[in-house]
Formats: C-alpha cells, structure tokens, sequence
C-alpha cells in the first residue's frame, strides 16, 4: 500500500485538522485515534450534502443516513456522505477541503471498476 494517493485533504478547522485519502481502491480516513480504511468495493454511495446531518431527515433520505458516524463538523458545513454495504458503521459523514473534487473522483473510479 504505498501508492500515491489520488486525492488528499488538507487539514483544516472543518475536519478537525483529519486528513482524508482516495486511493485507486480505498478511502482512508486518518484522524487522531487512527485510521479507518473503507474498500471502494464496499462503498455503496458518495454524495455532497448540505450542513445539518439530522435534517437529512426532513430531506426525504431516511432515519439511519441521519444519524450517521460524523468524523468532524459536518453539521456546520458542506460534506460527504458515504453509505457502505457492510460494517457494524454503513453511514459515515467527513469533511474534506473541497466535497464535490472527494465525490467526482470517487465516482470515477467506481464506475471504472464496475
């Protein structure tokens, strides 16, 4: 696993300094208590959604993508949604410094690989 990374997060207030990595076949989820690795395969969607997790509720996407695990403040701003197959943890909300660039270039690689 020492391939560059397609995408990296700056650290920033919003992510609480996390830093956040795609790989051409995993995301990687770095943060002060370790590092969390999310298989592309696994992954069922990634989308940009507005501040305010709970009120994706309100928005029409259901109780368990409104309560999902929140790595940093994306109740206050802008972020991306991963909902996975499997995991004790299928809803996972992150802040990277630019969502839509973390969603676009998730989403061509898995359309590459399906």
């Amino acid at each position: 696993m020492c391939e560059q990374p397609l995408y990296v997060s700056r650290r920033l207030f919003r992510n609480l300094w996390q830093q956040y990595r795609i790989y051409a076949d995993r995301i990687e989820l770095r943060s002060c208590v370790g590092k969390k690795i999310l298989p592309l395969d696994d992954v069922l969607d990634v989308e940009v959604r507005p501040p305010v997790v709970i009120g994706d509720l309100l928005r029409g996407k259901g109780f368990a993508r409104s309560l999902p695990l929140k790595l940093d403040l994306a109740d206050f701003f802008r972020h991306v949604a991963v909902h996975r197959k499997s995991g004790w943890i299928r809803h996972i909300c992150i802040t990277p410094d630019d969502p839509d660039r973390f969603v676009e270039i998730c989403r061509s690689i898995t359309n590459k690989q399906e």
